[in-house]
């Protein structure tokens, strides 16, 4: 999309209309995640254009807006959990207890004892 050559002002409206489109191809949500981080990559928004991008999906119908949000969130989601899997991976790295990276990270012991395993294995 950089080599698109989508002027400035045009983004906030390029990125809602790209959601609105993946929204009606009722993707697995895999596929769904893929390309809408590749989607927010690409498209990234400072304040002013997230503004605009609000206004652009508020002119959409209200299904469509439920299913942009829908798309929105989980990428919120998604990265509050990678956040929070690299502060666990760094706690284990200094050693500390994994029922205090629970408490701290909020994760699972399943989860703390797979990241520490993927660590063990790099």
């Amino acid at each position: 999309m950089s080599k698109m050559n989508i002027r400035r002002e045009e983004r906030p409206q390029v990125k809602a209309e790209c959601l609105r489109l993946l929204a009606t191809l009722k993707l697995d949500p895999a596929r769904m995640q893929l390309i809408s981080g590749f989607i927010d990559t690409y498209l990234r928004l400072d304040n002013t254009e997230k503004q605009v991008f609000q206004a652009a999906i508020s002119t959409m119908g209200l299904d469509e807006q439920e299913e942009i949000m829908e798309i929105v969130t989980s990428w919120q989601q998604s990265g509050a959990q990678k956040t929070r899997e690299e502060i666990a991976l760094n706690l284990l790295r200094e050693g500390l207890a994994i029922e205090v990276i629970i408490r701290v990270t909020g994760l699972t012991v399943e989860q703390v004892q797979q990241l520490r395993v993927r660590d063990c294995q790099k």
